[in-house]
């Protein structure tokens, strides 16, 4: 919850499993969008979605849905945007699992008299895949015979979220974000738009309770082959409590969130459970810790004076290659 928020309230109350789970949507998009294919409704259309947005976040374990007090609550919950003080550009780059996938995002919020206004750009990519082929393709395989890389393809996701947030009573916080989704695979492309919604309640100004409905409106994605994807809605519910310490010089804020109906390609139920924790020593720097389902994650900030932070994230995992995420934020 953010200082402004407090302030406001105050005065009125395994390695294969794993790549499967990120790449495999691109691969299935590819093949049930080929010629021939009779699929049209892929079931896990929305995995490419999961992966958030920010270190900060990410540092916590994905737990931000009832933080949501930075620029990203574009991506994580809307109503967040209603308890800026003002306005913030994030950059975010990751080269995860070992650089398979290239996670970018950019996101722009400022605040107003009548709300807060968010823009958002998410970026996941799989480049350089290679195809290969025989020497001579009428040929079996053989010493003779051997493979060939053909060409290199690559495939993307591209979102973009147009949101706003507003207060509708002192504790009290709505959201909404539109997002348009282009999806460029190896057999084609596709586009479509979809609804998120999101709120957060502040019952005492410690406490902040919030939800998100995802893709509320079962998102469509319909592609040049004629098929058509379409994203299931899912909600995210979750709370958080900030507590000021001044033995610690700083204040503290734990926070767990559950991910529910989320269509999801393979992951074990514990996946869908998010807890983190986020020290912060007299607005200078931050040091996070949590869990995103049985993975480890861990984080640091730094605060440059008073228009420009750092943060720094790292996602263990046991199967697949170690993830760090940088993340630059602007204040103005």
């Amino acid at each position: 919850m953010s200082k402004a928020r407090l302030k406001s309230l105050s005065t009125t109350q395994p390695r294969l499993k794993i790549l499967i789970v990120i790449v495999g949507p691109f691969i299935f998009a590819h093949l049930s969008h080929s010629p021939g294919s009779a699929q049209s409704e892929p079931r896990f259309a929305g995995d490419p979605l999961l992966l958030g947005a920010g270190a900060r976040a990410l540092g916590m374990g994905n737990a931000f849905v009832p933080v949501s007090d930075d620029a990203t609550a574009v991506y994580w919950n809307p109503a967040g945007l209603a308890g800026l003080s003002r306005s913030e550009a994030q950059v975010q780059h990751a080269e995860r699992f070992g650089g398979t996938v290239n996670h970018d995002v950019i996101t722009l919020a400022r605040p107003s008299r009548i709300g807060g206004f968010g823009i958002g750009l998410l970026r996941l990519g799989v480049d350089g895949v290679r195809l290969t082929t025989l020497e001579d393709p009428s040929q079996p395989l053989g010493p003779e015979n051997r493979p060939i890389v053909s060409r290199e393809v690559g495939t993307s996701d591209y979102n973009l979220h147009l949101a706003y947030g507003r207060a509708a009573r002192p504790n009290l916080y709505l959201g909404a974000a539109l997002k348009l989704i282009w999806r460029n695979l190896a057999a084609g492309n596709g586009s479509g738009y979809g609804l998120d919604v999101g709120v957060l309640y502040v019952p005492v100004p410690a406490l902040t309770l919030g939800a998100s409905i995802r893709n509320l409106t079962r998102t469509r994605i319909t592609f040049d082959s004629a098929t058509t994807d379409r994203i299931q809605p899912s909600i995210i519910i979750g709370g958080a409590y900030t507590k000021g310490s001044r033995a610690l010089r700083g204040r503290l804020i734990f926070a767990g969130s559950v991910h529910m109906f989320e269509e999801e390609s393979g992951l074990e139920d514990l996946e869908s459970v998010q807890l983190g924790a986020e020290y912060i020593y007299r607005e200078r720097l931050a040091f996070r810790i949590g869990a995103k389902g049985n993975h480890f994650t861990a984080g640091t900030g730094i605060y440059l004076y008073s228009s420009l932070a750092f943060d720094l994230a790292f996602v263990e995992n046991s199967q697949l290659d170690n993830t760090y995420q940088i993340s630059a934020s602007f204040f103005f």
